[in-house]
């Protein structure tokens, strides 16, 4: 029964779109797809839960919420990366105006225009700020409590603050803020390179359990059932598995660490 109701979840991740003529409301192609696969997963667990031993649910839990959290990560990391990327695009649109002597409105209003994402709604509300006669420093300083990368909108206030208060060309210091950024992020691209054998070597080391188990139904020792059955064998599948996703965990704390 579990087999199978995990064959049903996943022939409705891989199935066919619903057609497009419906009664209600359209849902948007991404929304629509999250809404199935959610669905399915909601499907799977419930009938786990329901017919899979204590300590066999327990465990799948245990990997349900390492596999969430490492994505969670993961598509953290990748918006960090995003951001940090239409960032250095757009300082580099803002010092090219700023060096034809464009206004300060102007050159943050075109920037915001060749990007995408946050950094473009923070470029805006910068623009804005600044047509209304209010401190572009201040507009930048409060970008950086919504950004993945606050350490170079609060670099880049105190740019502008340092401008302001001593005079200084305005055009020289968002250089060197660009400078600062791009090599910045150079370098932890390379850090990043570096660090992904580990990861690597991290992840199939968690999966040689797994490994083991097979080669044990290799040579008749049944190890699931052993496993499945409750009593010592739940026990050791729950511990084992919690070791195995903790030192998934630990390992990218490490890594998280050394990227900073």
């Amino acid at each position: 029964m579990t087999v199978a109701a995990l064959a049903l979840a996943a022939a409705l991740m891989v199935g066919p779109r619903p057609p497009r003529r419906r009664l209600g409301p359209e849902l948007p192609p991404r929304q629509g797809r999250r809404a199935v696969v959610i669905g399915a997963c909601v499907v799977a667990a419930t009938t786990i839960l329901v017919l899979a031993p204590i300590a066999a649910s327990a465990a799948a839990a245990v990997v349900v919420a390492s596999i969430a959290l490492r994505r969670r990560r993961s598509r953290a990391r990748a918006r960090r990366t995003d951001e940090a990327a239409a960032l250095q695009a757009a300082l580099g649109i803002l010092v090219g105006e700023l060096r034809v002597g464009a206004h300060p409105v102007v050159a943050f209003e075109r920037a915001a225009a060749e990007v995408e994402g946050t950094v473009a709604d923070s470029l805006r509300a910068v623009a804005a700020r600044a047509r209304l006669g209010a401190d572009v420093s201040a507009g930048l300083h409060s970008a950086a409590t919504q950004s993945t990368v606050p350490q170079y909108w609060e670099r880049l206030s105190a740019t502008w603050l340092l401008a302001q208060t001593r005079g200084l060309a305005i055009v020289a210091l968002i250089r060197a803020a660009e400078q600062d950024v791009v090599e910045r992020e150079r370098f932890a691209a390379g850090v990043t390179a570096g660090m992904a054998g580990a990861r690597a070597t991290a992840t199939i080391l968690a999966g040689l359990p797994v490994l083991g188990v097979g080669l044990g139904h290799l040579i008749g020792a049944q190890p699931l059932r052993f496993l499945l059955s409750g009593g010592v064998g739940g026990w050791c599948l729950v511990i084992g598995v919690t070791l195995a996703c903790v030192g998934l965990w630990w390992s990218d704390r490490i890594t998280d660490r050394v990227l900073g």
